[in-house]
């Protein structure tokens, strides 16, 4: 059942709750494209954490993919990788030739690589994708 949709800039959240369990889900747009679910287990956790994202992007992080690289729109061009809930899993850097890395929290070497940062979010989410981050429960 939709209960209310926020608004931040173009950012936006289409909190519902399920009627099955009583859990609330919010679905993260930029613009019109889905970025992103959050969860909580009120209305009002669900909105803290769209707040979180919108604060995030603000200074510069991108949401995609249920992920937000953080330093991708402000110049630093490197930047912790956390997912929408919150939970950090790794840091992206660009080197000198403009390629762009990330590596995992717990890895000692680069986890993936790419020639741009949208790219390198692609290959983060194939990374997830792939199974090799655990997702939370």
């Amino acid at each position: 059942m939709h209960l209310e949709t926020l608004n931040h800039a173009e950012m936006s959240c289409e909190i519902q709750l399920s009627n099955a369990d009583g859990h609330f889900t919010g679905k993260l747009k930029f613009r019109t494209f889905e970025v992103g679910v959050i969860s909580g287990n009120d209305e009002d956790s669900v909105r803290a954490q769209f707040q979180m994202i919108c604060d995030l992007a603000d200074d510069g992080g991108m949401v995609r993919h249920d992920l937000i690289m953080l330093g991708y729109h402000n110049r630093a061009f490197k930047g912790e990788v956390l997912r929408t809930d919150g939970e950090i899993i790794g840091e992206w850097e660009s080197d000198d030739e403009e390629w762009c890395h990330f590596t995992a929290t717990d890895a000692s070497k680069i986890t993936c690589s790419a020639p741009s940062q949208w790219l390198l979010h692609d290959a983060i989410a194939g990374w997830i994708e792939k199974g090799h981050h655990s997702e939370k429960g």
